[in-house]
């Protein structure tokens, strides 16, 4: 059972935000069904907002899908600097409530209001007042509060677009025992179908189980890391220094290869100057790292990655990794190509993400 915890955690989580974005230096568009990306056939959608989302149209959705789920879908092209503006006047808007915000990502922040005393130290109210504040700025946000940062997370779902859900400390352990394990963060579809194979559909058929039978089927670490998780443990603080975990680039190309040869030459010229300039680094060897991955999407979408452990960074490896990703296309032409590096972390026993995909 989760114990009773003081802390008060929030997850705010800003609604199709590039889609917001893009209305407010466009207003003729919010009446208007439109997707964020690219709508030719090689594009892809960034995101959606509600209007398109009702015809079916959803994030990472080839462009031309879209078109036929929604033949008046316009297409904005990203412009990410107002986006990353945006982001910057939210984080301003949240610091003036607590000095305790941890960016999550462009569009999601984690907020400790466990000192707060702003509305009596109401932690719902404050959110409100926040969801108001950024309103005026023309973007809403949907917020999940709890004495967690998992739980804040989950529940900031439940009440999308622009509202709120709170689940108190004595509700955690009932409330995640009714959901669906997709909804825990990291246990994505192989992982679900792995977990179901052995009988394990939701969260309370996990909370009930030996750790042991998980640690058998997913290994020591992911398989205990899981069954706490679902018991509502999770004492992760918001961290003030939130540090990178991947860095990557990838890149849809504008003919699709059929030869390695091409992705070979692609890697060079492209992909690897990307991915050192992104790292800042003068020399790939001075680069700590945990893992290297290659990623290669096809003509169907779908797509493969292919990952070794690494210590340092080494661009052969990467050579090797698409060497070894390439027969899987099985005569199927390549799209998209990317490389990535995992990056050391410190605390890595604390991290919510399972990593079981």
């Amino acid at each position: 059972m989760v114990q009773s915890s003081g802390r008060k955690i929030a997850l705010l989580d800003l609604d199709a935000f590039f889609a917001a974005v893009e209305v407010i230096k466009d207003p003729s568009l919010a009446k208007r069904p439109f997707a964020v990306g690219g709508g030719s056939d090689r594009g892809v959608v960034a995101t959606a907002n509600y209007q398109a989302r009702q015809f079916g149209v959803r994030s990472a959705m080839p462009g031309h899908q879209a078109r036929k789920l929604c033949p008046d879908l316009v297409f904005v092209k990203p412009d990410m600097a107002a986006y990353k503006a945006m982001s910057k006047q939210v984080l301003a808007v949240l610091t003036e409530f607590t000095p305790l915000v941890e960016p999550a990502s462009i569009d999601e922040f984690y907020l400790d209001l466990t000192e707060n005393t702003a509305f009596k130290g109401s932690a719902s109210l404050t959110m409100e007042a926040i969801r108001s504040e950024l309103r005026l700025l023309g973007v809403t946000a949907s917020a999940g509060i709890s004495s967690q940062k998992m739980v804040a997370k989950i529940a900031s779902e439940e009440r999308k677009p622009d509202g709120q859900f709170v689940v108190a400390p004595d509700d955690i352990y009932a409330y995640l025992g009714a959901l669906s394990l997709r909804r825990i963060p990291g246990v994505g579809p192989k992982s679900q179908e792995r977990l179901a194979a052995a009988g394990f559909h939701k969260v309370g058929d996990i909370q009930i189980c030996d750790p042991s039978k998980l640690q058998r089927l997913l290994g020591d670490h992911a398989g205990l890391l899981l069954h706490q998780r679902c018991q509502g443990i999770d004492e992760r603080p918001v961290s003030l220094s939130r540090m990178r975990k991947q860095v990557s680039v990838e890149s849809t190309l504008h003919r699709d290869f059929t030869h390695v040869k091409h992705a070979e030459q692609f890697l060079e010229t492209s992909l690897l100057p990307s991915l050192k300039k992104r790292l800042g680094e003068q020399r790939w060897q001075d680069v700590r790292a945990k893992g290297q991955t290659v990623k290669l999407k096809f003509s169907d979408f779908t797509q493969t990655t292919v990952s070794r452990v690494s210590n340092r960074v080494s661009p052969s490896l990467f050579y090797q990794l698409l060497h070894e990703a390439w027969p899987r296309a099985q005569n199927r032409s390549v799209r998209l190509i990317g490389i990535g590096i995992t990056l050391p972390d410190p605390d890595e026993d604390r991290q919510l993400e399972l990593a079981l995909e």
